[in-house]
């Protein structure tokens, strides 16, 4: 029986997601819409009520929106609407027990990779005792949650039909960007991520690639007939693998070649540092990458070893010199501090941020690890006792409470710089990478360039004086608190001294960056 479904995710950037969802749900008759999640339940409610779908199915991206989704699936039931809820992502693969006490008013949840379990559930919906039993959900037996076995049956990287892009317009883009996946999963098993142990539990360890062509066939659809311009990677490491991977994505930049795509878009990718060499990254510049996004995460050995990135910080350095020589844009996640973090691994993060971001080419900035459930962190700070209140609001404090002292103080001074989406870091980021971009139709300005990369590296060194100077008066003992008069007037100067940068950054034509890229780099 053909159904109708609707599919609800947060969308920035395209969520592939719930894309692969529809596709799947396509090639079984099903009659699919996908629309972009939003605090305000009436929009939603709009659409339900005009297309009378049989299905509801929310992408739960990040674990800290869990209130918003449940506030909306609740005045959706509240409305009145009868249809199956249904919700999956990380979050909710992990932590099904929890998310169904919070939103009792959903009827399943998807758990890991979801396209076979969803489309077996929309097909079995008329039969309640049949989806119950469907492998790879949970769901409520009169307020207990019951978790079915997890499906391990995997399916071949190769056989999902490409997402769903029929709603998406690229060519009113003012830069026409879409994304691409062309692997799943990552070997690499680093402490704050839970990507490993997400697809681990589908029975598919490590990373399955598809076929470089038809990698490249997505690719030159978006270009040639749906009018991409910027092609965003978004595999978790585009590199990972060893030989066969970087022999894998040379046989990707043949084919772009081949095709002459190189001349009507560019594209970006994720790695690590220790995959960052020359005789690697030549071939996809020829094929036309244009930036790189590097997971450093931290100059400090010990921090290194607590993220287990299996890194010295002398790799990242090195990652960044091959980067300019080859003259493309990057830029990287950074935490300043984690769980085990001491005054003294901040300071090297510090000296560390001054050596990698001296010279303006990339923004400097950080956060701090946060405990995502399914992570090992989150899993060691439990054992330890440090995580305090569920997943969803779990907190840890510092083993010393001065490097809290120092967190609060960061929170304090860069507010506006480092942290929410309309942050200074991100429309820096998103300055450098359109300054540095050159394609057809659009050629790189070299004073604006160099303009951006000036104003980007005074951005970067009265962030890194303030907060050097704030670490040294907590390690002297000269501020014990953060209502200090000298961390206060610390914090008072970044905050004045970051509104001079956001008042250069309009002279810069600040608001057409912050449109056209600022997405990219949220």
């Amino acid at each position: 029986m053909s159904r109708r479904v609707l599919l609800v995710g947060y969308e920035d950037q395209d969520n592939l997601g719930i894309r692969y969802l529809s596709s799947r749900l396509l090639r079984d008759g099903h009659h699919t819409r996908i629309v972009a999640f939003g605090s305000d339940p009436g929009v939603l409610l709009a659409t339900i009520r005009s297309e009378r779908p049989d299905v509801v199915g929310f992408s739960l991206i990040f674990q800290y929106m869990v209130p918003a989704f449940a506030d909306v699936i609740r005045a959706l039931r509240a409305a009145g609407v009868a249809a199956h809820l249904t919700i999956g992502g990380h979050y909710a693969s992990f932590e099904p027990e929890a998310l169904l006490e919070r939103i009792p008013e959903l009827d399943s949840v998807v758990r890991f990779e979801g396209e076979e379990a969803l489309a077996e559930l929309v097909a079995k919906l008329d039969d309640p005792v049949a989806w119950r039993r469907i492998d790879g959900i949970a769901w409520l037996d009169r307020g207990k949650v019951v978790l079915n076995p997890p499906r391990t049956a995997a399916v071949p990287i190769d056989d999902y039909a490409e997402p769903d892009r029929r709603d998406i317009d690229y060519r009113h883009q003012a830069l026409p960007t879409a994304s691409v996946l062309a692997s799943r999963g990552c070997p690499w098993q680093c402490s704050f991520c839970s990507i490993i142990t997400f697809y681990e539990a589908n029975g598919t360890k490590g990373r399955r690639r598809r076929d470089p062509v038809r990698v490249v066939d997505e690719v030159e659809l978006l270009v040639r007939e749906r009018g991409a311009r910027l092609i965003l990677f978004q595999d978790d490491d585009f590199l990972a693998g060893g030989l066969a991977a970087r022999t894998w994505a040379h046989r990707v930049a043949d084919e772009l070649l081949r095709r002459g795509l190189e001349r009507e878009m560019r594209f970006k990718i994720a790695c690590r540092s220790d995959e960052v060499r020359e005789a690697v990254l030549e071939p996809l510049v020829a094929a036309g990458l244009c930036h790189v996004y590097l997971g450093v995460e931290s100059g400090d050995e010990a921090n290194l070893s607590a993220l287990n990135k299996l890194l010295k910080p002398e790799v990242h350095l090195r990652a960044g010199e091959i980067l300019r020589r080859l003259d493309l844009s990057f830029d990287f996640g950074f935490m300043l501090l984690e769980p085990w973090s001491t005054l003294a691994t901040a300071r090297n993060n510090l000296e560390f941020l001054r050596r990698f971001t001296e010279d303006g080419w990339a923004v400097a900035g950080f956060c701090r690890t946060l405990p995502y459930v399914g992570t090992p962190i989150e899993r060691r700070l439990r054992e330890e006792g440090r995580l305090t209140g569920p997943a969803l609001e779990a907190e840890y404090r510092f083993l010393d409470p001065l490097v809290d002292l120092l967190w609060d103080f960061c929170l304090m001074a860069f507010e506006g710089r480092n942290f929410g989406a309309d942050a200074t870091w991100n429309v820096l980021r998103g300055l450098l990478f359109d300054t540095h971009l050159d394609m057809s139709g659009r050629p790189r300005d070299g004073a604006r360039d160099a303009a951006a990369r000036a104003l980007v590296q005074a951005s970067n060194g009265i962030m890194l004086d303030v907060l050097e100077n704030g670490l040294d008066l907590i390690e002297d003992g000269l501020a014990t608190t953060l209502l200090d008069p000298d961390l206060l007037d610390l914090a008072r100067l970044a905050r004045s001294e970051d509104a001079g940068i956001r008042r250069h950054l309009a002279a810069l034509e600040r608001s057409g960056i912050e449109d056209s890229y600022a997405a990219l780099f949220r």
